[in-house]
């Protein structure tokens, strides 16, 4: 499933007049992919790890973003925001060893809620718009509540950081590493017999 980027390339003409809804996050993902590289060998320095200064820039950079939305939406949970800022802060303070964020296969996994299946003054809890005033709505729903509907704008890069849900602080990206972890020992379980089977059969061939 494409992301948000793929799906809405270009915002239409009258869009561009008006202020923007959310702030550019480039600077984010660019920092975030020198630490969480889909493949270690493109980091830009080669062979390099992240030392605790690269991950602290990552919280900080997001939690510059949200400042940015604070200022420039007024539709935007000033609580919320606040309080994920705060939790970035914290967070770039006393860095990690990694980012436990979730991965952009768990993203795209998400529920894809149709706007047309909402209230009408249903909005954000992230940046308070309204979905149905988003030309291209995206939305997307947590699975740790039904009632949890985020634009995925919003939700996607604290996700890849953080892996909590901001309304209820449950941690998805610790559920999603259980069941992985749950997946590889079933099939590691369901694999032995027949490793053993192929020993025996070496044996009296």
């Amino acid at each position: 499933m494409s992301s948000y980027e793929t799906e809405h390339a270009s915002d239409p003409p009258n869009r561009s007049e008006a202020q923007p809804r959310r702030p550019d996050l480039s600077s984010f993902l660019s920092l975030l992919s020198e630490v969480t590289p889909d493949r270690p060998e493109e980091r830009s320095r080669e062979g390099a790890v992240p030392v605790p200064a690269d991950v602290s820039a990552v919280f900080r950079s997001l939690a510059e973003a949200f400042q940015v939305m604070l200022r420039i939406n007024d539709n935007a949970d000033s609580n919320l925001l606040e309080s994920m800022i705060e939790n970035l802060m914290e967070t770039a303070e006393r860095p990690p060893r990694e980012v436990k964020g979730v991965d952009e296969e768990y993203i795209a996994a998400l529920e894809r809620v149709n706007v047309k299946k909402v209230k009408k003054d249903a909005d954000c809890p992230i940046c308070g718009n309204a979905f149905v005033e988003d030309a291209h709505p995206l939305l997307v729903r947590l699975p740790c509540h039904q009632s949890h509907i985020f634009d995925l704008e919003c939700i996607r890069p604290w996700l890849l950081v953080n892996g909590t849900c901001p309304l209820d602080r449950i941690d998805l990206a610790q559920r999603e590493r259980d069941r992985k972890k749950k997946h590889l020992e079933e099939i590691k379980k369901n694999a032995a017999p027949e490793d053993e089977e192929e020993e025996w059969d070496g044996l009296y061939g």
